[in-house]
């Protein structure tokens, strides 16, 4: 690969980060109908989103090589407490692991977009991808909340299926609440309004900040000119 061709992925990182989250939520809903799939998709491409979201980030080669590591942890807890000892503690611990990582990466790349100082279409996929993750975050809240407490969330046949909690938090944080799946607890229906309330002001603040920046450089162009 020539050096163009790297500086030319360099600058679109964003549209890479998003093409692979995509790839991920196709992934996950073309694999729901098998368990052992639908963890390796997901966990498979969860570590490529993860490597990337550190590169955008610089993190040193300290704090990159401990992130992976908690991950792959992380990952294999999860896999022992569903496929091999099933395990309800096991699987509340590996998946209050990946709450608090992602958590951890959602705000340093949330910081990171409205540090930006130029408008650019990577930098509006760098926004689309935190709200893509910011819906997989809360998604990981509920299963959490749901196997400390199943009665947490009333679901269509009773019955959970792969993708539920994910099609909820999707639902919720755009404000779309189809009414099929429906929180019951009150921590529940704390966590939900939350959620949407979060979904919105994200939209808001992060729209009002690219129109300030695109105002700004207008601006500066202008009097440049002038």
């Amino acid at each position: 690969m020539d050096r163009e061709r790297i500086e030319r992925i360099i600058e679109n990182k964003y549209s890479l980060l998003l093409f692979f989250l995509v790839i991920l939520l196709v992934g996950s809903a073309a694999t729901a109908h098998n368990d052992t799939m639908h963890y390796t998709v997901g966990s498979l491409f969860a570590m490529v989103v993860f490597i990337l979201m550190l590169r955008i980030l610089k993190a040193s080669r300290f704090f990159f090589v401990i992130y992976i590591v908690f991950s792959v942890l992380a990952l294999v807890l999860h896999y022992l407490a569903v496929f091999v000892v099933n395990n309800v503690s096991l699987a509340i611990v590996a998946i209050s692991v990946y709450i608090l990582m992602i958590g951890t990466l959602i705000v340093f790349m949330t910081r990171r977009i409205f540090s930006e100082r130029l408008v650019t279409g990577d930098t509006i996929k760098g926004g689309i991808s935190v709200y893509i993750m910011m819906g997989t975050w809360w998604q990981m809240v509920y299963q959490l909340l749901w196997m400390c407490d199943t009665r947490s969330f009333l679901f269509p046949g009773g019955a959970v299926q792969q993708g539920d909690f994910l099609y909820y938090s999707i639902s919720t944080i755009t404000c779309l609440g189809f009414g099929d799946i429906l929180p019951l607890s009150y921590p529940a229906k704390l966590l939900s309004a939350v959620e949407a309330l979060v979904g919105q002001l994200y939209v808001a603040v992060f729209v009002a900040r690219l129109v300030g920046l695109h105002v700004a450089v207008h601006a500066r162009k202008h009097n440049n000119e002038g």
